[in-house]
């Protein structure tokens, strides 16, 4: 019997010390990218990409590779999200160009297999290494791509293009709540102090009471998992660099400050310091001057 029960727990842990999963890069919404290995949870409506946790309503495409679409693929995928017709609601895009309608209904644990109800009726599975993306929603995913259809690819986020300098008259830039990182096509210098004059509110969930200012959250909440840990909830922030990842690049704290000095150089993005900003509501409008 004892023989029987150290068997068993063997067999446990050695299962539960294989950990298996597909890498991907998970683009959101907003054009923050986050690369790692994707798993997923039986039964859920995320995904998990290395440890981080992200709702399939706030992703606009999963990629399986490392080159953007091509212009010809971004015309051909729906125009909004959540198209009522359930089959032409996801596009999954193969590695050797053929594009698949349909509604997609799960992953394997480990990411490796894709199932999804195809547009000409039945149920699939897909390899995820014969993908090379998928449309989650595809409206959004043509807003992020609009500059390959333009001809110009360098600025789909998380790939921009060399801003510009910081101009003394200033400009205006919206800071969506729902929008983890906005760019400003603005470069800054390490040192810099530029001046962010800002207004507006997010309301960071449905409770009416649970709002921000630029300042942070009116309740006094500090976040310690969102991109600046340990500063106000729901403040604006600001990021110098690109790139992939939740916090790649310098990530640093506007609040109400006024005047603050860059901590980097490189092109400068806006943003809320909230780690799910897919339930937010409003807006930040702030003005960036030297």
């Amino acid at each position: 019997m004892m023989r029987r029960f150290i068997l068993a727990v063997v067999l446990v842990v050695s299962s539960a010390a294989v950990v298996l999963a597909f890498p991907a890069t998970v683009m959101l919404k907003g054009g923050q990218r986050v690369s790692g290995d994707l798993t997923y949870r039986v039964g859920g409506n995320d995904v998990t990409i290395d440890g981080r946790v992200y709702s399939l309503e706030d992703v606009a495409v999963i990629s399986y590779v490392t080159t953007d679409p091509v212009a010809a693929e971004v015309n051909s995928v729906p125009t909004m999200d959540g198209n009522p017709s359930e089959l032409e609601r996801h596009v999954f895009v193969t590695r050797d160009g053929q594009r698949i309608f349909g509604k997609l209904y799960k992953f394997s644990p480990d990411g490796r297999t894709v199932t999804f109800d195809e547009r000409g009726g039945g149920r699939r599975d897909i390899q995820a290494d014969q993908l090379a993306r998928i449309y989650i929603n595809p409206g959004s995913a043509r807003r992020l791509y609009a500059p390959i259809v333009a001809g110009n690819p360098a600025p789909v986020p998380g790939n921009q293009a060399a801003p510009v300098p910081v101009p003394t008259s200033g400009t205006t830039i919206r800071v969506p709540g729902n929008q983890q990182w906005v760019p400003t096509n603005i470069n800054v210098q390490a040192g810099d102090t530029i001046r962010f004059d800002s207004k507006g509110e997010v309301r960071l969930s449905r409770n009416s009471a649970d709002r921000a200012t630029p300042a942070g959250a009116v309740n006094g909440s500090i976040s310690q998992s969102a991109p600046v840990s340990g500063a106000p909830l729901g403040a604006l922030i600001g990021r110098v660099g690109s790139g992939t990842g939740f916090n790649r690049g310098r990530t640093f704290l506007i609040g109400s400050q006024g005047a603050v000095k860059m901590p980097t150089g490189g092109p400068l993005f806006l943003g809320i310091n909230d780690d799910g900003v897919g339930d937010n509501t409003g807006d930040f409008v702030v003005t960036i001057s030297r």
